[in-house]
């Protein structure tokens, strides 16, 4: 056997049991013949490991399965999660990616490519961010009604959703990570509150460049400094009066 020195290390994960209990509703939810669902996992999750189990359950049984991303950004680093956990007869649509092999058996999509290539042979559609309702995907859904498309999404409240998707599972919520301590807990201070009235929406959410402009009032900018100078007791600006202090110490 040939042992490759410079090949990485992997240790597979174990999953965790609010992992193991979207997996349990998500076949629950398939088994009733829902073609469409969305599992809802709060950010800190764990969505793409349990997107990986997914993918490698689909390809125990035989099934050919497509993973889209909605930034070319995340494609590496999809692929560098999925071969952590075993998932190696990866191809890539993107661009002209190095690792682009349309007969590999598990594909690796951004939805920008998708939108401008003949879609994958694809058993299972695992669609990232689901919330973002990409047109592409939205046609590939409507196009195919018998291909199974799973949704992934912490936020699965945009408006027209339910158009393409007919379940949600929602196995855990942020609270309960919290309450098992897989997430910190958190205060939220909001001295001010924006007013919105003036933005609109896209597709269910606000839109970027107006809520930019309206979060980047300099009111609401300067409560954020006042109250982090109230909350934590100048404690910050102590420390790095300390560490001048001490580098001026040693200057001659």
């Amino acid at each position: 056997m040939k042992l490759d020195l410079f090949a990485p290390a992997t240790v597979r994960k174990t999953p965790r049991p609010h992992q193991i209990e979207a997996l349990g509703q998500l076949r629950q939810s398939l088994g009733k013949g829902n073609k469409r669902v969305v599992l809802q996992l709060p950010t800190g999750a764990g969505k793409t490991f349990v997107a990986s189990q997914i993918v490698t359950g689909a390809r125990d049984k035989g099934n050919r399965v497509c993973f889209t991303v909605p930034a070319i950004s995340l494609v590496d680093q999809t692929v560098d999660a999925f071969e952590a956990e075993g998932i190696h007869r990866l191809g890539v649509i993107q661009a002209n990616h190095v690792r682009t092999d349309a007969s590999q058996p598990v594909q690796i999509a951004s939805v920008q490519s998708l939108a401008r290539r003949d879609r994958p042979k694809a058993d299972i559609v695992v669609v990232d961010e689901c919330h973002l309702q990409f047109k592409a995907i939205r046609e590939w859904m409507r196009s195919e009604p018998d291909t199974v498309f799973i949704g992934l999404s912490a936020t699965p409240w945009a408006r027209g959703m339910a158009d393409d998707w007919q379940d949600l599972v929602r196995p855990v919520s942020m609270q309960d990570l919290i309450d098992a301590k897989f997430l910190s807990p958190f205060r939220v201070f909001a001295p001010s509150h924006p007013d919105l009235s003036s933005v609109s929406t896209v597709a269910g959410d606000y839109h970027e460049g107006q809520l930019g402009e309206v979060m980047g009032e300099s009111r609401l900018v300067a409560d954020v400094v006042d109250t982090w100078l109230q909350r934590a007791d100048y404690r910050a600006i102590s420390a790095d009066l300390s560490r001048c202090q001490d580098s001026n110490s040693y200057e001659t």
